[in-house]
């Protein structure tokens, strides 16, 4: 039988047909990274400077020896902000690893290229175990991958771009469960977790499509049964063992403590017009690719199944979510609010319209293609595809070439980071400007009354004796010390964020503190030269989230080894 002509037969020659799909999606990746890494330089947009302070925090701790990271010592304008503690951060640690050994900007396309080619193998294989068919989870995983939505989080908005690389196992883990194999619930449980550790929010808005697709399961089939609820019950007690280190901070430190989180607000939705023409435009941004706009106007007129027509409803249902026109003023004041930006849905829209896509496509082209041309139907799918994301991509190459450099500005700058370009050379002046989005969130809302109160923590200043003081931070891992010369006995207030676990020592003594009007910690001095220093140190009930997490992973590990020998036999 003719090589090429086998490499297409699934049953005869499956992992030689992955291994082609997978070195075709890894040339995508490869090729569309490599022409944005070649422009040598990055655009601060949006959240960037948010994340990329975050990552220069985690990338500094390690290099002083420190693996946590909890307040912000380094960045954030030495504030102690523990957005560190709030936010999950793991996934950012292969982009500060990287930074050991390439340069600021070449680390971060590298990073790109991990989360995307990750995002597309588990999107080929997640498509694989709900299809069946491999041409489809591979056109499936090259629509999703390279969507224009999901290229465009990929620019700054990394807490949702790592969460969008598991949506297809997440919602592969949810049609086990309910639908399909109720055994493998362990996709549920680890899809979610992984989701968790990206972002917050997306597991709020895929826990809606969650029981959207509950109450689908109960009014098609009238009911569901006993072990389909034990399922479902043991994957969501499994994620939570899973995700220890993530919810405990919240019960430890946040809840009750007056802390400020993003600013829930419905603050921009879309008209249906944008979205359908902008759809056809040749770029990245809020909006669906061409292929997807099609299969919302030409879906109905193929779809056989009610499983299909269900995912139909899905994809059409996300896409109204993201306009106007859905009666979003009725959330005010709800958790709903949450959202914020109701282009986030355009992610689900992505996910469920792609699996159309594929499934339709892919039958059309099994039907005419046959043999060896399936191998260069592949190939050109791909080329295709990349040349789709390059034309995508070729605006934010324009922009990096016309933009201007990020000058530099004093380290205690209350000027907020502009739009600007990033080079090796500038990159670290990202850091003395105030970052644009999230500079204040997780900080007690007595800190953000008023702009005042707000910049006199961006300009590093203390109150002490009724004066003001501009101080220089001393700085080390999860750690800000102070020099204050008092000529009296009284209490000085620091720039310093105050937290349940906050801990103060005065010359090198350990020293009680309260929180004063600004959020911050005010501790009383004797006369004379003092060192004070504000630190972090986690509670016990953290690091043993952090053992049983590990633990749980373990486990989870040694049952799905037994269960596929199992399975197998």
């Amino acid at each position: 039988m003719d090589v090429k002509n086998n490499l297409h037969n699934n049953k005869s020659n499956p992992r030689k047909l992955n291994l082609l799909y997978l070195g075709l999606l890894l040339f995508v990746t490869l090729l569309t990274t490599l022409y944005l890494a070649s422009s040598k330089a990055i655009f601060a947009v949006s959240d960037w400077t948010f994340h990329a302070a975050r990552v220069e925090e985690i990338y500094l701790n390690l290099k002083s020896g420190s693996f946590f990271t909890f307040i912000a010592a380094r960045t954030f304008h030495n504030t102690g902000a523990a957005s560190f503690l709030f936010y999950p951060y793991i996934f950012f640690y292969p982009w500060a690893f990287l930074r050991f050994i390439l340069s600021p900007v070449n680390a971060f396309y590298a990073w790109y290229a991990l989360v995307t080619f990750a995002t597309a193998t588990i999107s080929y294989f997640s498509m694989k175990a709900y299809s069946k068919k491999s041409l489809a989870s591979f056109i499936f995983s090259l629509v999703y991958t390279f969507a224009p939505y999901r290229l465009y989080l990929g620019g700054a908005v990394f807490g949702e771009y790592l969460a969008v690389t598991f949506l297809p196992l997440l919602f592969l883990g949810i049609y086990e469960v309910l639908w399909g194999d109720k055994k493998k619930w362990y996709l549920l449980a680890i899809s979610g977790a992984l989701v968790a550790y990206a972002h917050i929010l997306s597991v709020f808005l895929s826990l809606e499509f969650a029981v959207i697709l509950f109450i689908i399961k109960l009014i098609t089939s009238r009911g569901i049964s006993k072990d389909r609820i034990k399922s479902l019950l043991l994957s969501a007690g499994v994620c939570v063992f899973l995700v220890l280190p993530v919810i405990v901070p919240f019960f430890t430190d946040f809840i009750g403590q007056g802390l400020s989180s993003a600013k829930p607000s419905i603050s921009y939705t879309m008209g249906p017009r944008y979205l359908l023409l902008n759809s056809f435009s040749a770029q990245k941004g809020w909006k669906l690719s061409f292929m997807l706009m099609l299969t919302i106007l030409t879906a109905w007129a193929f779809i056989k199944s009610r499983r299909n027509w269900i995912i139909y409803g899905l994809g059409l249902f996300a896409c109204f979510l993201t306009t106007r026109y859905f009666p979003w003023k009725l959330t005010a004041g709800t958790p709903f609010e949450m959202v914020q930006l109701t282009a986030r849905y355009l992610s689900y829209a992505s996910l469920f319209l792609t699996i159309l896509f594929a499934l339709g496509s892919s039958s059309v082209l099994e039907e005419h293609v046959t043999g060896r041309k399936k191998l260069a139907l592949s190939c050109s799918l791909a080329v295709f595809m990349a040349l789709f994301s390059l034309s995508s991509l070729s605006v934010y190459r324009d922009t990096l070439k016309n933009v201007q450099d990020m000058p530099k500005t004093s380290a205690n700058s209350t000027q907020p980071a502009p739009f600007k370009r990033l080079r090796d050379y500038n990159y670290y002046n990202q850091f003395n400007y105030k970052i644009l989005f999230g500079a204040f969130d997780y900080m007690p809302k007595s800190s953000l009354t008023s702009v005042q109160k707000q910049n006199s923590l961006l300009m590093h200043q203390a109150y002490l004796n009724g004066k003001t003081l501009t101080l220089s931070p001393l700085i080390k891992a999860n750690q800000i010390s102070y020099q204050v010369k008092s000529e009296k006995a009284a209490d000085v207030d620091l720039p310093v964020i105050a937290y349940k676990h906050t801990t103060v020592s005065v010359n090198g003594q350990k020293h009680a503190f309260r929180r004063g009007n600004r959020g911050t910690v005010v501790v009383g001095l004797k006369r004379g030269q003092n060192t004070v220093t504000v630190g972090y140190k986690a509670s016990p009930v953290f690091y043993l989230s952090i053992v049983i997490s590990i633990l749980s992973w373990l486990a989870l590990l040694i049952y799905l080894v037994k269960f596929k020998a199992k399975y197998a036999q």
